[in-house]
């Protein structure tokens, strides 16, 4: 019989990278590990030869299950559908007392979102946890040429080359913590000017307030019309708001206040040679700020 607890400890982390990337929610994430966790011990699971391929595999098939039911929903969605950033950290509060951490860049699981559900499954279980071929379609039911199909049209789909070359699919170079850094320590100072100097000529600005708070409903794309939307926000947050610095999915960013309670998470992704900010993520869904909302409650 399985020690459940170790189990759980031992997998769960695994399991959550998983499912979050391939939902970009935590708690819908934290939800399908916990169900899979709950239905391993309704069954006989003393007779499974690799437990951890069989969570996999229960984990993977929930997420397709879930995102396949989640579709119509995002195409009546309010304004750009972004991914929830998890916020592990916040200044002033530096220990990192949140549990639920993920360190992949924000910009990834934003592009992530061209991808069907399949080639989604099959490119995270790949490209980000190096699964082997094999192995991911005993798991989706799909034959190994099938899933290596899937991986190369997934692949195409986040060619920057052919797609959005604002947004590339690769490591995160040092000079980003720099230049995020910067666009920080400016938006809190209000230097319009030194916020500008840091975006490309083609930055975009998306904004995901769900239709719960007043937020741009387009993308806001041009340096000149991302620095007329940032000069209106940043005038009203010194007035009314805080603005502290935080840790969003492993990277610095920073987080707008309004009476003690989280109110915007900025993320930012840079263009391809590092040199400047190409778009500028704002989550002001309030059922997308959980993560800091709870951080900030065990904090407190």
């Amino acid at each position: 019989m399985y020690d459940y607890h170790a189990l759980y400890d031992q997998y769960r982390p695994l399991l959550f990278s998983i499912a979050y990337r391939m939902l970009g929610l935590s708690q819908d994430a934290e939800d399908i590990v916990q169900d899979v966790f709950v239905a391993l011990q309704q069954q006989n699971s003393c007779e499974l030869i690799n437990i951890k391929a069989y969570l996999c595999k229960l984990v993977t098939n929930r997420c397709l299950n879930e995102l396949k039911s989640s579709r119509k929903a995002k195409t009546t969605y309010i304004g750009p559908w972004l991914p929830e950033p998890i916020v592990t950290a916040v200044e002033g509060n530096p220990e990192e007392a949140f549990e639920l951490k993920d360190d992949i860049a924000y910009a990834y699981l934003v592009v992530m979102q061209r991808l069907t559900p399949m080639e989604r499954a099959v490119f995270v279980l790949r490209e980000t946890l190096g699964f082997a071929f094999e192995e991911i379609g005993e798991w989706i039911g799909k034959s190994e040429v099938n899933c290596r199909q899937l991986f190369s049209r997934g692949k195409r789909k986040l060619d920057t080359k052919n797609n959005d070359a604002g947004v590339p699919i690769s490591p995160l170079k040092p000079e980003f913590q720099a230049l995020s850094a910067s666009f920080s320590a400016a938006f809190r100072a209000g230097d319009i000017a030194a916020i500008v100097e840091l975006l490309s000529e083609d930055a975009i600005l998306l904004t995901d307030g769900g239709g719960k708070v007043r937020a741009a409903i387009n993308p806001i794309t041009g340096r000149n019309r991302v620095q007329a939307l940032l000069t209106y926000s940043i005038s009203n947050y010194l007035r009314e708001g805080t603005i502290k610095k935080v840790v969003a999915n492993g990277y610095d960013s920073f987080m707008v206040m309004f009476d003690g309670k989280p109110f915007a998470v900025y993320s930012l992704a840079l263009n391809p040679d590092g040199s400047a900010i190409s778009r500028v993520y704002v989550m002001m869904n309030p059922d997308k700020l959980q993560s800091a909302a709870r951080l900030l409650e065990r904090q407190s």
